[in-house]
């Protein structure tokens, strides 16, 4: 925006006086452009460069008794800003000075984890409870198994024995895959394979298998959601970063912004007749 005023060169006589009819014209535009005249007798010291540009240009002055803006914020690195968001998401907002931003990248954090500690829980309470179905109902007295050795539990309804059900006659079925023509290394390759003693199971009914199969299921089911949270914490992290840098880049443009702050013009001119004109120009 721009605010002006001009004088026009208007011969005009000091009412004070009563000058005579015959009066010169050009004594009476003289008194009355004295000063503007006097400015650009000054002017014309001044160097080549300077008579160059008819503007002056200076800023506004700043109002020594205003507060500090609450917006205003210090001048961060981006560099440490994006460590601290793959470090912890919000890290980076709050270093730069956006809170508010900081604070739901806080939360969103704080939910994942929370989510993953849920589901890490509830798998291996699922997971203890299985062990305990097949200590009750299938006389195993193992707990440290791999998973692989449950899946076989909760398949086959005895480990030793023949049958379609039993899991040593599919290791036999394999071991005449590996060795066709030598029996007693069939019989090391099953020996070395079939569980005994505490290891052992035999399933009282299929109810209770079945039983057994459902809350591993479920137990596996919570262990893979646990995985899911740590991908949204991976994504939360991107997010973070990605957001620090562009509010880094809204940061750096606002206090480019600033530096262009209001700024006073005075354009001056003279006219052929011996007047002069005057322009006062304020940007804001």
């Amino acid at each position: 925006m721009a605010a002006a005023f001009a004088t026009v060169p208007i011969a005009q006589a000091d009412s004070r006086f009563d000058l005579a009819p015959g009066a010169s014209r050009s004594w009476r535009e003289a008194a009355a452009w004295s000063p503007l005249a006097d400015l650009y007798a000054a002017r014309s010291t001044l160097p080549a460069e300077t008579l160059s540009d008819s503007t002056a240009t200076q800023p506004a002055p700043a109002d020594r008794g205003a507060a500090p803006s609450s917006d205003a914020r210090p001048a961060r690195g981006s560099k440490k800003a994006l460590l601290l968001s793959i470090l912890l998401p919000g890290a980076g907002e709050l270093y730069s000075g956006h809170k508010s931003r900081a604070t739901g990248f806080f939360i969103s954090e704080g939910v994942i984890w929370a989510n993953w500690v849920t589901w890490r829980i509830a798998g291996r309470l699922r997971r203890d409870n299985y062990i305990e179905q097949a200590h009750l109902n299938a006389g195993m007295g193992t707990s440290s198994e791999s998973d692989d050795f449950w899946r076989l539990v909760g398949i086959y309804t005895r480990s030793s024995g023949s049958g379609p059900d039993s899991y040593e006659d599919a290791l036999r079925r394999d071991a005449r895959n590996e060795f066709p023509s030598d029996p007693a290394a069939q019989d090391a390759w099953v020996a070395e394979r079939l569980p005994t003693g505490n290891r052992a199971w035999n399933w009282t009914s299929a109810e209770a298998q079945a039983a057994f199969r459902d809350t591993r299921h479920n137990s596996t089911r919570a262990y893979q959601r646990a995985k899911y949270s740590i991908a949204f914490a991976i994504l939360n992290r991107v997010a973070s970063v990605i957001d620090t840098q562009m509010l880094h880049r809204k940061d750096s443009k606002a206090d480019v912004s600033a530096i262009d702050g209001p700024r006073v013009r005075i354009l001056t001119d003279m006219t052929a007749d011996g007047g002069g004109r005057l322009l006062v120009r304020s940007t804001f």
